[in-house]
């Protein structure tokens, strides 16, 4: 039977390097691919780009190319051949079958990275349907590599097509199953988001690896796992800017963009990035010192349209200005962001001026009222202090008197307390 949690890689489990060369149609996304595989810890053997100017239906690069990198490849020590487009079923098992050697596609990598660094349970789930539902299309292809991992060679008889069928069922129902217990956690997510209602939310988006995951450390003085990798970390964690601050605001991390992801894992990780709909503010992280910077600010911004935030209040951060070389570098990164704030995350100091920036914005926002509060409304009292930015307070015979900022909706909830004074302009 086929084991659903195996490694897509086409491996035999005491195997312990993987070597690969690469073939691509664009140097940019090449490049990314590079960064990829070494997230997996697999080793680069070559790196080959096809220009095409049009995909071929059997093998997408044409078969006379291929066969033409074919002598190459079979040349090099290379265990896997990846393909850095996304292949039909059809095309992975041709490619393969011309190079005779496993193949693997975009979205079979990223599917890897997503299956080892997910963490919550909810991501868990997430990560494991997107994997069955790349999976399904293509199980004759993968059944040769689940026998390798399981050390299958001569003697093994292989799959059969009543097993294929079976399998089939069996990845349907662990689908169901899946879908099922992400609406179970969509109804507790529900249940979180409106804990939440009462504080102000800064969400983190943008590019994998533009240093989301440090700016959220650096912010809210926490200890989140972050590494020079993409897709370091894929849970959202939630911190507070400043324990102080009121009225309260708190920080958010999401999982990094990355271009042509697969449409699996865009549709599954909805959810995870439905704390950006939640947010009051958007911070858009960008890597300033990354050769891509202008694709990975288009990317980001296509997918908060196709997410439907482009109209929510966002920031750019310019970060890992300490990696920039010279002004012209500054200059040009400035350029493709105007009235950005460019900043390192690792520079307390510029952390400060971004933490200033945000509640700054949020205190334009806040309704200035005078509030008299009698002494026996203790609850009301604590509202103020615990959601108010209280600029005057004075203890009068009646009760105390406060001149306080505050959210529209808590301003509204005193009005109804029938102690407000009135709204200051």
């Amino acid at each position: 039977m086929l084991e659903p949690n195996a490694s897509l890689l086409p491996l035999k489990v005491d195997q312990s390097a993987i070597r690969a060369v690469i073939l691509g149609e664009e140097a940019e996304s090449l490049q990314e691919m590079v960064r990829l595989l070494d997230t997996l810890s697999i080793e680069l053997q070559g790196e080959y780009l096809a220009t095409i100017r049009r995909p071929h239906p059997g093998t997408y690069f044409g078969q006379g190319k291929l066969e033409e990198i074919q002598g190459l490849f079979e040349a090099s020590d290379a265990d896997l051949l990846v393909v850095d487009v996304d292949l039909t079923p059809n095309q992975l098992k041709n490619v393969e079958k011309i190079f005779k050697r496993p193949v693997i596609d975009r979205s079979g990598i990223i599917l890897e990275i997503f299956s080892k660094h997910a963490q919550t349970r909810e991501s868990k789930v997430q990560v494991e349907l997107a994997r069955l539902q790349y999976l399904l299309p293509r199980l004759t292809h993968f059944w040769s590599h689940f026998e390798r991992q399981r050390g299958g060679g001569v003697g093994n008889r292989g799959m059969g097509e009543k097993q294929l069928e079976v399998d089939r069922r069996l990845l349907g129902r662990r689908m169901n199953a899946l879908k099922d217990k992400l609406e179970k956690i969509k109804t507790q997510r529900a249940v979180q988001r409106a804990s939440r209602e009462d504080v102000l939310k800064v969400a983190l988006i943008g590019y994998t690896n533009a240093g989301k995951s440090t700016l959220l450390n650096a912010l809210t003085h926490s200890q989140i796992l972050a590494e020079d990798k993409l897709f370091a970390t894929l849970d959202s964690s939630v911190r507070a800017i400043d324990p102080d601050c009121r009225p309260p605001v708190v920080a958010m991390d999401t999982v990094g963009f990355i271009n042509k992801i697969p449409t699996t894992l865009v549709a599954s990780f909805r959810s995870t990035l439905e704390v950006c709909h939640e947010a009051d503010l958007l911070l858009h992280v960008v890597d300033s010192s990354s050769h891509q910077i202008k694709e990975e600010i288009r990317v980001t911004q296509e997918l908060l349209g196709e997410l439907d935030l482009q109209d929510k209040p966002i920031f750019i951060i310019l970060n890992k200005k300490d990696q920039l070389k010279d002004r012209g570098q500054i200059n040009q990164a400035k350029l493709l962001a105007p009235g950005s704030l460019m900043i390192s995350a690792l520079d307390q100091s510029d952390v400060e001026k971004l933490r200033t920036q945000v509640l700054n914005h949020f205190k334009k926002g806040l309704h200035l009222i005078e509030i008299l509060i009698p002494y026996s409304e203790s609850r009301v009292d604590s509202m103020v202090h615990q959601y108010g930015m209280i600029e005057v307070q004075r203890f009068m015979e009646k009760g105390t008197f406060y001149r306080v900022r505050i959210q529209k909706r808590w301003a509204e909830k005193l009005r109804l307390e029938e102690f407000q004074l009135g709204e200051v302009m």
